[in-house]
């Protein structure tokens, strides 16, 4: 039993911790850290929308069409296969949404290392990263209007859900660090 409460102890001191470093970080990097989390995660938010978009048309199966991502362990699928595939997976906006979400990620990578160098000015890579994360809550709002207007309120709530965890969350946070950006007076180099 005290193993078990040395164990929680652990947990809430490690987790104290995590806070206070969060908290000491400077809140414009705070923010540029919150959408690249956000980002990262968002990939889970496209495979929610993926399944749903299939079990409207009763197809079963992985739906997993991007690259390697970290604990995925879903079996991948091409487009080109012979499952059945629902109209809005098919259409030229989601095509060139999943794209975009790929280069995307890998455009976090210079944004991330920028952020560790101090005294850096982002303002090329961030635009880049911002203008980025508005065209991606543009199409991904987009096909989720087309599911619903091709499948009616059938799922609803749940795609209140993914439109939440997805677009909305990420619209807040790339305006919040616009604001802090422009607050702060951060000079585009």
């Amino acid at each position: 039993m005290t193993d078990v409460h040395e164990l929680i102890v652990t947990f809430i001191i490690v987790l104290y911790q995590i806070f206070l470093v969060f908290r000491s970080i400077n809140p414009l990097k705070k923010d540029a850290l919150l959408i690249i989390l956000h980002n990262f995660l968002l990939y889970y938010v496209i495979n929610m929308f993926k399944h749903l978009a299939q079990a409207s048309i009763d197809s079963d199966g992985p739906v997993n069409t991007f690259y390697y991502v970290p604990l995925v362990y879903e079996e991948s699928v091409a487009l080109g296969s012979h499952r059945s595939w629902h109209e809005v997976l098919r259409s030229s906006s989601w095509q060139f949404f999943e794209v975009l979400f790929r280069n995307h990620l890998v455009l976090l990578l210079p944004f991330n290392l920028a952020l560790l160098v101090p005294r850096c000015k982002l303002g090329f890579i961030s635009t880049l990263v911002l203008v980025s994360n508005f065209v991606m809550f543009v199409c991904f709002s987009s096909a989720i209007c087309q599911l619903v207007l091709s499948n009616g309120h059938a799922h609803s709530l749940r795609l209140l859900v993914i439109l939440s965890l997805g677009p909305v969350c990420q619209v807040l946070l790339v305006c919040r660090l616009l604001v802090r950006m422009w607050l702060s007076q951060w000079i585009v180099v």
